[in-house]
Protein backbone atom coordinates (compact mmCIF):
# COMPACT_ATOMS: atom_id res chain seq x y z
CA UNK A 1 0.00 0.00 0.00
CA UNK A 2 1.43 3.30 -1.02
CA UNK A 3 1.94 5.64 1.72
CA UNK A 4 3.22 9.41 2.08
CA UNK A 5 5.19 11.30 4.50
CA UNK A 6 6.70 15.05 4.91
CA UNK A 7 10.14 14.26 5.53
CA UNK A 8 13.29 16.67 5.71
CA UNK A 9 13.75 20.32 6.48
CA UNK A 10 10.13 20.81 6.25
CA UNK A 11 9.50 18.73 9.81
CA UNK A 12 12.71 20.04 11.61
CA UNK A 13 11.37 23.50 10.84
CA UNK A 14 7.63 22.44 12.19
CA UNK A 15 9.42 21.48 15.15
CA UNK A 16 11.40 24.79 15.26
CA UNK A 17 8.66 26.72 14.81
CA UNK A 18 9.77 27.83 11.86
CA UNK A 19 8.35 29.10 8.63
CA UNK A 20 8.39 26.02 6.30
CA UNK A 21 9.14 27.24 2.78
CA UNK A 22 9.12 24.10 0.46
CA UNK A 23 7.60 20.45 1.73
CA UNK A 24 9.21 17.32 0.54
CA UNK A 25 7.68 14.21 0.65
CA UNK A 26 8.34 10.71 0.48
CA UNK A 27 6.45 8.13 -1.14
CA UNK A 28 6.93 4.27 0.39
CA UNK A 29 5.92 0.89 -1.25
CA UNK A 30 4.43 3.13 -4.78
CA UNK A 31 6.37 3.23 -8.36
CA UNK A 32 7.01 5.52 -11.04
CA UNK A 33 4.06 4.19 -12.73
CA UNK A 34 1.40 4.88 -9.90
CA UNK A 35 2.40 8.45 -9.03
CA UNK A 36 2.17 9.29 -12.86
CA UNK A 37 -1.07 7.51 -13.35
CA UNK A 38 -2.06 9.65 -10.42
CA UNK A 39 -1.14 12.64 -11.95
CA UNK A 40 2.03 13.30 -10.60
CA UNK A 41 4.74 15.12 -13.01
CA UNK A 42 7.80 13.84 -13.26
CA UNK A 43 10.69 15.85 -12.94
CA UNK A 44 13.66 13.94 -11.19
CA UNK A 45 16.85 13.44 -13.82
CA UNK A 46 18.97 10.71 -11.60
CA UNK A 47 15.77 9.53 -9.69
CA UNK A 48 12.44 9.47 -9.43
CA UNK A 49 10.68 13.31 -8.58
CA UNK A 50 7.31 14.10 -9.17
CA UNK A 51 5.31 17.37 -8.46
CA UNK A 52 1.81 17.03 -6.69
CA UNK A 53 -0.21 18.27 -9.83
CA UNK A 54 -2.11 20.81 -7.46
CA UNK A 55 0.33 21.84 -4.75
CA UNK A 56 3.59 21.53 -6.93
CA UNK A 57 5.21 19.67 -3.70
CA UNK A 58 7.73 17.61 -4.07
CA UNK A 59 7.08 13.68 -3.40
CA UNK A 60 10.42 11.22 -4.26
CA UNK A 61 10.29 7.63 -4.04
CA UNK A 62 11.94 5.86 -1.33
CA UNK A 63 15.44 4.85 -1.85
CA UNK A 64 18.40 3.71 -1.07
CA UNK A 65 21.80 4.41 -2.89
CA UNK A 66 25.69 3.03 -2.92
CA UNK A 67 27.98 5.21 -4.02
CA UNK A 68 29.91 4.65 -7.30
CA UNK A 69 31.71 7.40 -8.22
CA UNK A 70 33.18 10.66 -7.09
CA UNK A 71 31.28 13.86 -6.29
CA UNK A 72 27.55 14.49 -5.56
CA UNK A 73 26.70 13.02 -8.25
CA UNK A 74 28.44 9.47 -7.85
CA UNK A 75 25.74 7.72 -6.62
CA UNK A 76 23.11 4.49 -8.30
CA UNK A 77 19.57 4.56 -6.93
CA UNK A 78 16.87 2.03 -6.08
CA UNK A 79 13.50 3.18 -6.12
CA UNK A 80 12.14 -0.68 -5.36
CA UNK A 81 8.52 -0.64 -3.78
CA UNK A 82 9.89 -2.94 -0.98
CA UNK A 83 12.29 0.15 0.17
CA UNK A 84 11.43 1.42 3.41
CA UNK A 85 10.71 4.74 5.04
CA UNK A 86 13.90 4.06 7.75
CA UNK A 87 16.35 2.80 5.07
CA UNK A 88 15.28 6.07 3.06
CA UNK A 89 15.92 8.21 6.27
CA UNK A 90 19.61 6.55 7.20
CA UNK A 91 20.49 7.93 3.65
CA UNK A 92 20.27 11.24 4.88
CA UNK A 93 23.17 13.61 6.29
CA UNK A 94 22.12 14.64 9.34
CA UNK A 95 19.83 13.25 12.20
CA UNK A 96 17.79 16.58 12.46
CA UNK A 97 16.68 15.91 8.82
CA UNK A 98 16.50 12.25 9.04
CA UNK A 99 12.61 12.37 10.40
CA UNK A 100 9.57 12.18 8.93
CA UNK A 101 5.78 12.48 9.50
CA UNK A 102 2.71 11.07 8.86
CA UNK A 103 -0.65 12.59 7.33
CA UNK A 104 -2.27 12.02 11.00
CA UNK A 105 0.96 14.27 12.67
CA UNK A 106 3.20 11.90 14.06
CA UNK A 107 6.81 11.87 14.13
CA UNK A 108 8.92 8.76 12.87
CA UNK A 109 12.81 9.41 14.03
CA UNK A 110 14.41 6.97 13.93
CA UNK A 111 18.10 8.53 14.22
CA UNK A 112 16.95 10.42 17.40
CA UNK A 113 16.90 13.80 15.93
CA UNK A 114 14.47 15.16 18.56
CA UNK A 115 17.11 14.73 20.86
CA UNK A 116 19.91 16.61 18.75
CA UNK A 117 16.90 19.34 17.62
CA UNK A 118 16.50 19.73 21.98
CA UNK A 119 20.24 19.49 21.98
CA UNK A 120 20.69 22.11 19.52
CA UNK A 121 23.25 19.51 17.81
CA UNK A 122 24.19 18.39 14.24
CA UNK A 123 24.79 14.91 14.03
CA UNK A 124 25.71 12.78 10.85
CA UNK A 125 23.26 9.77 10.51
CA UNK A 126 25.54 7.30 9.62
CA UNK A 127 29.29 6.52 8.14
CA UNK A 128 27.61 7.17 4.51
CA UNK A 129 27.98 10.42 5.64
CA UNK A 130 31.63 10.67 3.67
CA UNK A 131 30.49 9.69 0.40
CA UNK A 132 28.89 12.85 -0.34
CA UNK A 133 31.10 15.94 -0.22
CA UNK A 134 28.60 18.68 -0.97
CA UNK A 135 26.94 17.79 2.54
CA UNK A 136 30.45 19.68 3.80
CA UNK A 137 29.14 22.90 2.37
CA UNK A 138 25.14 22.50 2.91
CA UNK A 139 26.23 22.17 6.89
CA UNK A 140 28.08 25.05 6.51
CA UNK A 141 25.34 26.67 5.38
CA UNK A 142 22.91 25.25 8.19
CA UNK A 143 25.45 27.15 10.74
CA UNK A 144 24.58 30.62 8.77
CA UNK A 145 20.94 29.94 8.99
CA UNK A 146 20.63 27.84 12.55
CA UNK A 147 23.58 29.58 14.60
CA UNK A 148 20.75 31.86 16.36
CA UNK A 149 19.37 28.91 17.71
CA UNK A 150 22.41 28.31 19.68
CA UNK A 151 23.41 25.02 17.30
CA UNK A 152 26.90 23.17 17.27
CA UNK A 153 28.54 20.80 15.24
CA UNK A 154 29.12 17.60 17.07
CA UNK A 155 32.63 16.54 17.23
CA UNK A 156 32.37 12.93 15.59
CA UNK A 157 30.43 14.97 12.38
CA UNK A 158 33.73 17.61 12.20
CA UNK A 159 35.67 15.00 12.11
CA UNK A 160 34.20 13.42 8.98
CA UNK A 161 34.10 16.84 7.81
CA UNK A 162 37.55 16.91 7.80
CA UNK A 163 38.14 13.57 6.37
CA UNK A 164 36.16 15.28 3.23
CA UNK A 165 37.94 18.35 3.28
CA UNK A 166 41.04 16.77 3.14
CA UNK A 167 40.57 14.28 0.53
CA UNK A 168 40.07 15.45 -3.43
CA UNK A 169 35.85 15.26 -3.42
CA UNK A 170 35.16 18.67 -2.85
CA UNK A 171 37.11 19.55 -6.42
CA UNK A 172 34.31 16.66 -7.79
CA UNK A 173 31.52 19.09 -7.06
CA UNK A 174 30.01 21.20 -9.45
CA UNK A 175 30.79 24.87 -9.52
CA UNK A 176 26.81 25.92 -9.71
CA UNK A 177 26.27 24.05 -6.85
CA UNK A 178 29.01 25.62 -5.32
CA UNK A 179 27.81 29.05 -5.95
CA UNK A 180 23.95 28.23 -5.02
CA UNK A 181 25.25 26.52 -1.59
CA UNK A 182 27.24 29.78 -1.07
CA UNK A 183 25.22 32.70 -2.38
CA UNK A 184 22.44 31.02 -0.09
CA UNK A 185 24.41 31.10 2.91
CA UNK A 186 25.32 34.82 2.09
CA UNK A 187 21.79 35.63 2.55
CA UNK A 188 21.12 34.07 6.14
CA UNK A 189 21.11 35.59 9.76
CA UNK A 190 25.15 34.86 10.19
CA UNK A 191 26.96 34.25 6.70
CA UNK A 192 30.20 34.58 8.56
CA UNK A 193 29.19 31.35 9.87
CA UNK A 194 29.70 29.16 7.26
CA UNK A 195 33.16 30.32 5.86
CA UNK A 196 34.58 29.66 9.63
CA UNK A 197 32.88 26.13 9.36
CA UNK A 198 34.72 25.87 6.04
CA UNK A 199 38.12 26.79 7.96
CA UNK A 200 37.60 24.32 10.52
CA UNK A 201 36.45 21.18 8.34
CA UNK A 202 39.65 22.31 6.18
CA UNK A 203 37.18 22.74 3.48
CA UNK A 204 38.87 26.11 1.64
CA UNK A 205 40.09 24.28 -1.27
CA UNK A 206 39.30 24.40 -4.08
CA UNK A 207 36.27 26.59 -4.05
CA UNK A 208 37.32 29.17 -1.56
CA UNK A 209 41.39 29.13 -2.07
CA UNK A 210 41.76 32.68 -3.66
CA UNK A 211 40.00 34.26 -1.23
CA UNK A 212 41.59 32.25 2.15
CA UNK A 213 42.57 36.00 3.52
CA UNK A 214 39.60 36.70 4.28
CA UNK A 215 38.42 33.20 5.02
CA UNK A 216 40.86 33.41 8.11
CA UNK A 217 39.13 37.03 9.29
CA UNK A 218 35.94 36.30 8.43
CA UNK A 219 34.52 36.87 11.57
CA UNK A 220 35.55 40.30 11.90
CA UNK A 221 33.31 40.78 8.81
CA UNK A 222 30.65 39.65 11.34
CA UNK A 223 29.24 43.75 11.64
CA UNK A 224 29.78 44.52 7.91
CA UNK A 225 26.88 41.30 7.55
CA UNK A 226 24.65 42.78 10.33
CA UNK A 227 24.74 46.32 9.02
CA UNK A 228 23.78 44.61 5.77
CA UNK A 229 20.99 42.96 6.71
CA UNK A 230 19.82 45.95 8.63
CA UNK A 231 20.46 48.25 5.51
CA UNK A 232 18.08 45.54 3.53
CA UNK A 233 15.03 45.76 5.99
CA UNK A 234 15.28 49.65 5.65
CA UNK A 235 15.91 50.00 2.18
CA UNK A 236 14.22 48.94 -0.87
CA UNK A 237 17.55 46.52 -1.67
CA UNK A 238 16.28 43.34 -2.75
CA UNK A 239 17.89 40.12 -2.68
CA UNK A 240 20.04 39.98 -6.00
CA UNK A 241 21.20 43.28 -4.68
CA UNK A 242 21.85 41.93 -0.98
CA UNK A 243 24.03 39.18 -2.45
CA UNK A 244 26.15 41.64 -4.73
CA UNK A 245 26.62 43.48 -1.51
CA UNK A 246 27.57 40.73 0.38
CA UNK A 247 30.14 38.91 -2.22
CA UNK A 248 31.76 42.17 -2.55
CA UNK A 249 32.58 42.42 1.17
CA UNK A 250 33.80 38.90 1.25
CA UNK A 251 36.40 39.80 -1.08
CA UNK A 252 37.47 42.94 0.48
CA UNK A 253 40.61 41.49 2.54
CA UNK A 254 42.02 40.27 -0.82
CA UNK A 255 44.11 41.25 -3.65
CA UNK A 256 42.23 42.17 -6.99
CA UNK A 257 44.01 39.82 -8.61
CA UNK A 258 42.76 37.14 -6.57
CA UNK A 259 39.18 38.06 -6.26
CA UNK A 260 38.73 37.87 -9.98
CA UNK A 261 40.26 34.49 -10.48
CA UNK A 262 37.74 33.94 -7.59
CA UNK A 263 35.01 35.54 -9.76
CA UNK A 264 36.20 33.34 -13.01
CA UNK A 265 35.97 29.26 -10.79
CA UNK A 266 32.12 30.37 -9.84
CA UNK A 267 29.27 31.55 -12.00
CA UNK A 268 28.25 34.17 -10.23
CA UNK A 269 25.48 36.15 -12.08
CA UNK A 270 27.65 39.22 -13.49
CA UNK A 271 26.13 42.01 -11.10
CA UNK A 272 27.72 40.57 -8.34
CA UNK A 273 31.00 39.93 -10.35
CA UNK A 274 30.72 43.71 -11.67
CA UNK A 275 29.86 44.61 -7.40
CA UNK A 276 33.10 43.02 -6.76
CA UNK A 277 35.47 44.05 -9.54
CA UNK A 278 34.20 47.83 -8.55
CA UNK A 279 34.37 47.64 -4.94
CA UNK A 280 38.31 46.19 -5.49
CA UNK A 281 38.71 49.15 -7.86
CA UNK A 282 37.40 52.00 -6.20
CA UNK A 283 37.53 51.45 -2.28
CA UNK A 284 40.22 53.42 -1.54
CA UNK A 285 39.39 56.24 -3.74
CA UNK A 286 35.52 56.41 -2.02
CA UNK A 287 37.22 56.13 1.40
CA UNK A 288 38.98 59.13 0.55
CA UNK A 289 36.84 61.05 -1.60
CA UNK A 290 37.48 63.61 0.46
CA UNK A 291 41.11 64.18 -0.95
CA UNK A 292 39.57 64.26 -4.75
CA UNK A 293 39.55 66.69 -6.76
CA UNK A 294 36.34 67.47 -9.65
CA UNK A 295 38.51 66.03 -12.50
CA UNK A 296 39.25 63.16 -9.97
CA UNK A 297 35.93 62.24 -8.88
CA UNK A 298 34.29 62.75 -12.85
CA UNK A 299 37.08 60.31 -14.13
CA UNK A 300 35.89 58.04 -11.24
CA UNK A 301 32.20 58.94 -11.74
CA UNK A 302 32.90 57.85 -15.51
CA UNK A 303 35.05 54.52 -14.64
CA UNK A 304 31.69 53.38 -13.18
CA UNK A 305 29.64 54.13 -16.18
CA UNK A 306 27.40 55.97 -13.92
CA UNK A 307 25.83 57.16 -17.24
CA UNK A 308 24.56 54.30 -18.42
CA UNK A 309 24.24 52.20 -15.57
CA UNK A 310 24.47 54.11 -11.79
CA UNK A 311 23.16 51.47 -10.08
CA UNK A 312 26.31 50.20 -9.67
CA UNK A 313 28.24 52.38 -8.28
CA UNK A 314 25.51 52.85 -5.65
CA UNK A 315 25.65 49.34 -4.89
CA UNK A 316 29.55 49.78 -4.73
CA UNK A 317 28.31 52.75 -1.96
CA UNK A 318 26.61 50.26 0.08
CA UNK A 319 29.20 47.66 0.11
CA UNK A 320 31.51 50.25 0.96
CA UNK A 321 29.24 51.50 4.21
CA UNK A 322 28.81 48.20 5.46
CA UNK A 323 32.56 47.59 4.95
CA UNK A 324 33.72 50.40 6.93
CA UNK A 325 30.96 50.41 9.75
CA UNK A 326 32.73 46.86 10.42
CA UNK A 327 36.68 48.24 9.91
CA UNK A 328 36.55 51.95 10.25
CA UNK A 329 34.07 52.70 12.49
CA UNK A 330 35.54 55.86 13.37
CA UNK A 331 34.97 57.58 9.34
CA UNK A 332 32.01 59.51 8.96
CA UNK A 333 30.94 58.38 5.01
CA UNK A 334 27.81 59.35 4.84
CA UNK A 335 27.96 62.93 3.83
CA UNK A 336 30.35 62.50 1.63
CA UNK A 337 28.36 59.74 0.00
CA UNK A 338 25.55 62.28 -0.29
CA UNK A 339 27.66 64.40 -1.99
CA UNK A 340 28.39 61.90 -4.21
CA UNK A 341 24.74 60.87 -5.17
CA UNK A 342 23.95 64.45 -5.90
CA UNK A 343 26.84 64.74 -8.37
CA UNK A 344 25.80 61.59 -9.80
CA UNK A 345 22.16 63.03 -9.99
CA UNK A 346 23.74 66.21 -11.60
CA UNK A 347 25.76 64.32 -14.10
CA UNK A 348 23.44 62.40 -15.48
CA UNK A 349 21.10 65.20 -15.82
CA UNK A 350 23.91 67.31 -18.62
CA UNK A 351 21.23 67.12 -21.72
CA UNK A 352 23.47 65.92 -24.72
CA UNK A 353 21.07 67.41 -26.50
CA UNK A 354 21.90 70.77 -25.31
CA UNK A 355 25.04 70.11 -26.32
CA UNK A 356 24.14 68.93 -29.89
CA UNK A 357 21.92 71.80 -29.97
CA UNK A 358 24.93 74.48 -29.77
CA UNK A 359 26.17 73.10 -32.87
CA UNK A 360 29.03 70.87 -31.60
CA UNK A 361 29.65 67.71 -33.34
CA UNK A 362 31.92 63.98 -33.52
CA UNK A 363 34.50 64.23 -30.55
CA UNK A 364 33.97 67.67 -29.60
CA UNK A 365 29.65 66.57 -28.06
CA UNK A 366 32.30 64.25 -25.63
CA UNK A 367 34.45 67.12 -24.78
CA UNK A 368 31.83 69.39 -24.37
CA UNK A 369 29.28 67.13 -22.61
CA UNK A 370 32.62 65.92 -19.95
CA UNK A 371 33.14 69.69 -19.61
CA UNK A 372 29.76 70.00 -18.76
CA UNK A 373 29.88 67.40 -16.32
CA UNK A 374 33.02 68.50 -14.79
CA UNK A 375 31.56 72.20 -13.91
CA UNK A 376 28.32 70.65 -12.30
CA UNK A 377 30.67 68.46 -9.80
CA UNK A 378 32.86 71.99 -9.22
CA UNK A 379 29.38 73.97 -8.30
CA UNK A 380 28.56 70.96 -5.51
CA UNK A 381 32.39 70.86 -3.99
CA UNK A 382 32.63 74.77 -4.07
CA UNK A 383 29.03 74.82 -2.30
CA UNK A 384 29.66 72.51 0.62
Amino acid sequence: MMQTYLVGGAVRDKLLQRPIKDRDYVVVGGSAEELAALGYIPVGKDFPVFLHPDTRDEYALARVERKIAKGYGGFSFCTDRTVTLEEDLSRRDLTINAMAMDEQGNIIDPYHGQDDLAQRIFRHVSDAFVEDPLRVIRIARFMARYKEYGFSIAPETLALMQRIGQSDELAALAAPRVWQETARALLETQPTEYFKVLVQADAIAPWFSDLAPSMQQIQTLAPAFTYLQEMARATDLDESQQLAIASALLTLDCSPEASAKWCQLLPLPNHVSDCIALTQTHLQSLLDLEQLDAQQILLLLLQCDVQRRPQRLRLTLQAIRCYAHARLPQLNLESRFVLLENMIAAMVNVNVKDIIAQGYTGIEIKTQLQAAQLAQINALLHAK
